[in-house]
């Protein structure tokens, strides 16, 4: 009997992990039916036809996101949308969707030294997105990669739509650039922001 059933089922999926050569890639099981397989949302991640995928994501050195997809089996008849059960709609979608920015994040000037600053981005949805996952990058003055940003240290809000810092000091942060990357749990693709600086008056 095949591992490489044709249901999305937890039971599958397990059989089908067996096959996966042990790695440092944190390598994610994924059944993609017909209907999943023509949105362009999958597409884009590298997945291009109905069957079982191995995935992962990892950002790039200049801060971009990038994914490996690789098709385990090929399925002519897999089970249909409605009956799917695993949890993997921020890699598979399931419906067209979009995220769309509509409010980029604008320059911040400040006069005190330290203070504190905001960086904001407002949005609108088309489709089923779900829930908009959010990521802030920041670059420095005279560098070109961009860093995600963790919720440490002065920062606040960096898996938001508004990223605070708190007693942001003249002599480390002046000319830094920040930036977000957006995407949702219902697997829409990725938009970024514009960059906005922060600069002392």
């Amino acid at each position: 009997m095949s591992l490489y059933g044709r249901t999305d089922s937890n039971a599958n999926k397990t059989k089908v992990a067996t096959t996966i050569a042990a790695s440092s890639q944190a390598k994610t099981i994924v059944f993609v039916d017909e209907t999943e397989a023509q949105l362009n949302e999958n597409r884009q991640r590298g997945i291009d036809g109905p069957g079982w995928w191995s995935y992962f994501t990892y950002t790039d050195s200049d801060g971009n996101t990038r994914h490996k997809s690789e098709k385990l089996m090929a399925l002519a008849n897999p089970d249909t949308n409605a009956n799917e059960t695993q949890s993997d709609d921020t890699i598979a979608a399931d419906v067209a969707s979009a995220v769309t920015i509509t409010g980029q994040p604008a320059n911040v000037t400040g006069a005190a030294n330290p203070f504190t600053g905001t960086f904001a981005v407002t949005t609108s949805t088309t489709g089923t997105p779900g829930t908009l996952l959010f990521q802030w990058q920041r670059q420095t003055p005279t560098g070109t990669a961009w860093t995600n940003i963790t919720n440490t240290g002065a920062f606040t809000g960096a898996t938001t739509n508004t990223l605070t810092l708190t007693n942001a000091a003249k002599a480390t942060w002046n000319g830094y650039k920040f930036r977000v990357k957006i995407t949702s749990e219902g697997g829409t693709e990725e938009v970024i922001s514009n960059s906005a600086s922060l600069t002392y008056a």
